[in-house]
């Protein structure tokens, strides 16, 4: 079992009250992003596992205003290798990280000089797109006006950049590189507008690294009482930390809890097979793009609290990736990603069956 994840401390300065935007993606996500980016004047660090060249563009031009900017990327190549290019033409300090079987530099942290978003795409077009353009499902917080919460991420970030090297030179060189298989994405009607919060400071915890996001989705899982409702685009379910998490989903439906898991894309055979011979099986259902998008959101909903956040229920993403996570223990915003949720589950199809015509 995961140890528990340490609680927002409520000393000095609990008090403090944060000012929230909760969004989705693809409704309003890029937006938000966007205009974080363009409003930032002091600094601005990217902490992401990819990055596509619309949002390597942004970056360079918060650069070119005379922003302190730093990138830290994930080593894979992909997208990447155009967004460094980008970056490098404009001068702009970009690093690299992970890189490894099983240490990937996974999360998906946006750090202003005032503001700290933490969501569950990468800076991609896909992902976060503009309003009404398609693109995956996606789950963000940007909080402002909270400085623990933005000094946590920055020493996350500062440790993980003493740790990060150049973009390798084989990136220079362009390279044919057969396109991943991609799941299709849509556009979700109605189409969800963002939402402020004021939400005390206090209610807001940060949790960093694969591990220790797994200890989080524990501890607020094994407490649940009415509902849990958990959104992954996928569960790896040969792994003992995945397992974990769906013998607590379990336990919670025995307790009577509303329990449901959202799956963003189909599942692989012998994980649906895991799935549908379980007593969850008729609480899990898989997102179909024909009526929604294509879910790309890790997100839960424990009750009063919602957890937003970059890690999949895999091996690395609840071991040895850098990811990153937001608890916000606020019913408010517990009943926003409920409500958002609720909507994708509607039009989502029960696990085993056939998309729907």
């Amino acid at each position: 079992m995961p140890a528990a994840a340490p609680a927002a401390p409520c000393g000095e300065g609990a008090d403090l009250v944060a000012h929230c935007t909760l969004a989705l993606g693809p409704d309003s996500a890029g937006a938000v992003l966007h205009g974080l980016i363009d409003r930032a004047r002091t600094r601005l660090d990217a902490a992401v596992y990819e990055a596509g060249p619309g949002y390597a563009t942004h970056l360079a031009a918060a650069s070119r205003r005379g922003v302190p900017t730093r990138v830290l990327l994930d080593a894979h190549a992909g997208a990447n290798t155009t967004a460094a290019e980008i970056l490098a033409a404009n001068r702009v300090d970009c690093r690299v990280l992970g890189g490894h079987p099983g240490v990937e530099a996974h999360w998906k942290l946006l750090l202003t000089g005032e503001a700290v978003a933490v969501g569950t795409g990468n800076l991609l077009h896909r992902d976060a797109p503009d309003p009404g353009q398609p693109g995956t499902r996606e789950w963000w917080v940007v909080a402002r006006d909270a400085p623990r919460l933005h000094a946590e991420a920055l020493r996350a970030v500062d440790a993980a950049w003493r740790e990060a090297r150049r973009p390798p030179e084989a990136w220079r060189r362009p390279a044919a590189l057969l396109p991943p298989a991609i799941p299709p994405v849509g556009v979700p009607s109605p189409r969800v507008e963002p939402v402020d919060l004021d939400i005390t400071e206090a209610r807001l915890h940060l949790a960093t690294g694969g591990t220790t996001v797994a200890a989080l989705l524990h501890e607020r899982l094994a407490g649940v009482g009415e509902r849990a409702f958990a959104t992954v685009p996928y569960t790896h379910t040969h792994v003992a930390a995945v397992r974990a998490l769906l013998d607590l989903l379990d336990a919670a439906r025995g307790r009577g809890a509303d329990v449901r898991l959202l799956l963003g894309t189909p599942p692989a055979a012998e994980d649906a097979a895991a799935l549908l011979a379980t007593p969850l099986q008729t609480r899990v259902r898989v997102m179909d793009p024909e009526h929604c998008t294509t879910g790309h959101a890790k997100g839960l909903v424990a009750d009063g609290a919602a957890v937003v956040g970059s890690a999949n229920w895999s091996g690395t993403g609840l071991g040895g990736n850098r990811e990153s996570a937001l608890l916000l223990d606020d019913g408010r915003a517990a009943d926003w990603f409920a409500a958002a949720f609720e909507h994708d589950w509607a039009v989502a199809r029960p696990l085993g069956s056939p998309p729907k015509a």
